[in-house]
């Protein structure tokens, strides 16, 4: 029985072993293939920008190539919040691919002087992406700059405080002013931050936007003003009502899914506790688990799971396959983060109606993105590991 004992406590200690020596060389393979990724001459990508494309149905195609700062931002917003979980080496590599970002910002920024950040780059005029009838019916392509790129665009430059602190007033000047017709009747009193910088442009209520504008406000150390609380309670409200369950695409209509929406939660909630959604932190928990339990995508199961350790929760592991075949299923995934959703602009219940047909919605895909989602996994879900062994 003894002689059993100890040759499952030696298997046990090589099956952790591998597991160990396999995330740390993933790791490795990843950030080197993430370097990879940024252009640095393309007949058509920008120099330092992550390749992304757009597909008319949420199946992962390349056919339609899109130059964005999205998910440059995010992705250097994702290697700086794994700093300090990389080896030196890594540090240098990521420091890197964070450091052409920053050469590439001022592409995206706004003409005329302000600190404010769009999708689609600024600095010379371009084909609308989408589709060629969109611009008849609106007479012009011009989309607002907006929340989402331009935290993400200031936290990837590393912007000064001061910097900071000046876009975060100019926010406040974007909210709910009462008028708003885009959303439930129940969310129609919150003066909370709008998705756009745009006077004439409809509010637009997204709460992981709103996730991640307060996600900067918590890293700059910016004092909580009256539409930080607002866009709290919006949040808050869309939990307790479940919306983020049942209706995770017309509260969130640029991300869509419950388990995207997850993601932006946990990450907003690590970088230091809110105590309004500490409460609801085990209903988020175990809607995360029941998700991870149910999830058939490999990706997913990475983001919900890295969602579950930012929480302090320990997921079971992912079996992986080798590295070639892991890439592929991660790179050329059909899970879309981030939706390009004309509807959501739409007064009630036209938006309802087209958000449930899923009419006038453009999937973005970013293999690098991906790629950096697996990294996070990779280094989140080694940690733990590393804790109980």
């Amino acid at each position: 029985m003894r002689k059993h004992f100890f040759i499952f406590l030696v298997l046990l200690f090589i099956s952790g072993y591998y597991c160990t020596a396999q995330d740390t060389s993933y790791i490795s393979l990843t950030l080197e293939r993430l370097q990879q990724k940024q252009v640095t001459g393309d007949a058509f990508f920008l120099p330092g920008i992550f390749p992304s494309y757009i597909s008319n149905r949420a199946r992962y195609n390349t056919k339609k190539k899109d130059n964005n700062i999205f998910y440059n931002g995010l992705i250097s917003y994702t290697l700086h919040t794994l700093t300090p979980g990389l080896s030196p080496l890594h540090k240098m590599i990521a420091d890197s691919i964070q450091q052409h970002t920053k050469a590439l910002l001022p592409k995206f920024k706004n003409q005329k002087g302000r600190s404010t950040y769009n999708f689609w780059r600024t600095d010379t005029s371009f084909r609308f992406p989408y589709t060629w009838w969109i611009p008849l019916l609106r007479g012009d392509v011009t989309l607002p700059d907006d929340m989402d790129d331009t935290v993400l665009a200031l936290l990837a430059e590393e912007a000064e405080d001061s910097d900071a602190q000046r876009v975060h007033e100019l926010m406040e000047q974007y909210t709910n002013t009462g008028n708003l017709k885009t959303t439930f009747r129940s969310y129609r009193g919150y003066e909370a931050y709008s998705t756009w910088f745009g006077k004439n442009f409809p509010v637009v209520f997204d709460i992981s936007v709103l996730c991640n504008v307060l996600s900067f406000v918590q890293e700059y150390n910016l004092p909580w003003n009256h539409t930080d609380s607002a866009s709290l309670q919006l949040i808050i409200k869309t939990i307790q009502q479940d919306d983020y369950i049942k209706h995770p695409a017309f509260v969130s209509p640029y991300y869509g899914k419950t388990s995207v929406i997850l993601y932006h939660l946990a990450r907003l909630m690590c970088i230091k506790p809110i105590p309004e959604l500490e409460a609801l932190k085990p209903q988020l928990q175990e809607e995360a688990e029941g998700q991870l339990k149910f999830s058939n995508n490999i990706l997913e199961k990475m983001i919900l799971s890295s969602s579950l350790v930012k929480w302090g929760y320990y997921p079971p592991d992912i079996s992986l396959p080798a590295f070639d075949e892991l890439v592929k299923d991660i790179e050329q995934n059909d899970l879309c983060f981030f939706i390009g959703n004309i509807a959501s602009y739409r007064r009630q219940p036209v938006k309802e109606f087209l958000t449930n047909e899923k009419l006038f919605m453009f999937y973005h895909y970013c293999p690098a993105y991906n790629d950096a989602l697996l990294l996070e996994y990779l280094v989140l879900c080694n940690q733990p590991k590393k804790q109980r062994e």
